[in-house]
């Protein structure tokens, strides 16, 4: 049976050297590339999160969801119509 080789390491002074071997349309390209997965990234540690504190609460229904939405725009107004008062 054939040996697996150990995966090297990169370095980050490795990475910049290539990097500077690309052009300016390669390096905008990376640069949106990293930005896609820092957010993607971002956005399942936020979904995680919020999982983790729903965790053992019943999902709510739409009918439930409307009348929070209705119940927090009833309040907004009330509040807007003391504010103009």
């Amino acid at each position: 049976m054939a040996q697996r080789k150990p995966e090297e390491k990169v370095t980050l002074n490795q990475v910049l050297k290539l990097v500077d071997q690309l052009t300016a349309e390669e390096r905008n390209e990376l640069r949106r590339q990293l930005d896609d997965k820092t957010w993607g990234e971002d956005w399942r540690a936020l979904c995680s999160e919020v999982d983790e504190q729903n965790k053992g609460l019943a999902p709510l229904s739409e009918e439930e969801i409307v009348a929070e939405m209705k119940a927090i725009r009833k309040e907004l107004k009330a509040e807007r119509a003391q504010g103009s008062n």
